[in-house]
């Protein structure tokens, strides 16, 4: 009786040895493709920045690019603003001119874009 009881006990003992063994191989395989993954996402960066990244730096166009990615406008642009125009008010037969009637307003991107080409063009006749 008593050798059935230690073999149990023994029995269990090995299981348990077996469980933490095969959770700690799966661990190691785990950590394993973590690191390749990491080694992949390391090679990709590294063949990026030596590829693109320091050419697009070492290019004559880089400050161009730095100033509008901070937001920096050059000399020549401007901040368009598009603003919905108010509604003209009406009182009777009466038509009140505001404000706003009285200027020009670009109502469209491509107006800005054509209000930009003609201004250039005039300056280079």
């Amino acid at each position: 009786m008593r050798i059935k009881y230690g073999l149990m006990i023994a029995n269990i003992f090995i299981i348990l040895i077996a469980a933490r063994m095969y959770i700690n191989y799966s661990a190691i395989e785990d950590a394993i493709q973590d690191t390749i993954i990491q080694s992949q996402q390391k090679t990709l960066e590294l063949a990026f920045s030596e590829n693109f990244l320091l050419n697009y730096e070492k290019s004559e166009y880089a400050r161009y690019f730095l100033q509008h990615e901070n937001n920096i406008i050059g000399p020549g642009e401007f901040i368009i603003k598009f603003e919905k125009m108010p509604e003209k008010t009406q009182t009777g037969t009466t038509e009140i001119i505001s404000q706003y009637d009285q200027k020009e307003y670009l109502k469209t991107p491509q107006q800005s874009r054509n209000r930009f080409i003609l201004d250039k063009m005039s300056k280079v006749k």
